[in-house]
């Protein structure tokens, strides 16, 4: 054969041939048949035969038998191209991989307008599944519209029977002051995001920061904490400006302890102590959320945050989606999922709690 000329595929009748059984033993060893049909003396020649020439199924003609694609889509609003998506995407996929399904990923870049355009061509597509991807946690006036299944991941609606999988940002922010609270800060203050869901798109903030903010204020009080909320957004320079205005103070008047809505303003928060002789965590502690990639683990010192649990809701979103395609019954269809608490180098005890005196 000409080097030029592309390989020939593989079919079962080649595999039969070499194994020296018929078609049907090898279609029943291949699609998981065999129990009662052929020895497993047999069923081992016919998989290491296959194995040995190369075979793959025709996924054509597998999707004709069994009525299925073996593929999902996932739609999502910038996830793909966020820093915060990896973790979702390699989760989902890895899952779809080990499940022998592919996924078919359109990223809208934050143009909803796009979003049925998506959603049609998946249909053409004939996926198994939907599944919808936020990079915010949003809470959606509806689900996306198709025929197919759907899961929505890092999103919800306010309808008890949709599939949704998203963190539970109640929990992060309770486990953040309960963190500072157990190492003795009683003076603390929490660096929030807005929400403006009425507002521009580019200005609307995230649902999460009031989340965050009054979960975080709750458990204060219960713990018997003092907290100070300035709300000014939620980046570098948001967070920056925030902790200057809480701790340009007389020692005995700032917090001991900061809680940042992202890590993004953890950082400016660092920024902020750096430039008023602060040293962290000695004379402040400062908390984030996210555990933002290559972010997180790279300030000076190493940020304690809060971790969204991205590769969760990845793995669990496929797993809904792989359900409710066969037909089966979904428990929690409306799933919660804890944030865990990644303890670093940014936090520790009050210097009061240490014996040693604030400046």
């Amino acid at each position: 054969m000409n080097a030029s000329q592309p390989r020939r595929r593989v079919r079962a009748a080649d595999v039969a041939a070499a194994a020296g059984v018929s078609p049907t033993a090898v279609s029943f060893a291949l699609n998981g048949r065999d129990g009662g049909n052929i020895s497993p003396e047999t069923k081992k020649r016919i998989l290491e035969t296959a194995e040995r020439l190369g075979y793959e199924p025709h996924h054509v003609a597998r999707s004709l038998r069994s009525r299925t694609t073996h593929s999902l889509g996932l739609v999502t609003d910038a996830v793909a191209s966020s820093p915060f998506g990896g973790r979702i995407l390699a989760a989902a996929t890895e899952r779809a991989d080990r499940n022998g399904h592919i996924m078919l990923v359109l990223d809208l870049h934050s143009h909803d307008d796009r979003e049925a355009a998506a959603i049609r061509e998946l249909e053409r597509r004939q996926v198994d599944a939907l599944l919808y991807a936020s990079m915010g946690f949003r809470i959606l006036t509806r689900a996306p519209v198709t025929q197919l299944p759907v899961v929505l991941v890092n999103c919800t609606t306010k309808r008890p029977d949709e599939l949704s999988v998203y963190p539970d940002d109640a929990n992060g922010a309770t486990r953040a002051l309960d963190h500072l609270a157990d190492l003795g800060h009683t003076r603390l203050a929490m660096l929030s995001g807005h929400w403006d869901p009425l507002g521009p798109r580019e200005d609307q903030g995230n649902v999460s920061g009031p989340i965050r903010r009054d979960a975080f204020v709750a458990a204060a009080g219960r713990r018997g904490v003092a907290v100070e909320v300035v709300e000014k957004g939620w980046e570098i320079d948001d967070g920056y400006r925030a902790a200057m205005e809480v701790l340009d103070r007389p020692g005995g008047e700032r917090p001991t302890a900061l809680f940042a809505v992202t890590d993004r303003a953890a950082v400016g928060a660092l920024l902020a102590a750096a430039r008023l002789g602060l040293a962290v965590p000695e004379d402040l502690s400062i908390i984030g959320f996210d555990d933002q990639e290559q972010m997180a683990e790279c300030t000076v010192p190493p940020l304690t945050t809060i971790a969204l649990p991205h590769a969760r809701m990845g793995d669990e979103a496929v797993a809904m989606a792989l359900a409710a395609a066969a037909g089966e019954e979904v428990e929690d269809r409306r799933r919660a999922l804890p944030c865990e608490l990644l303890v670093r180098e940014s936090t520790a005890p009050p210097r009061s709690a240490t014996g040693l005196s604030e400046r």
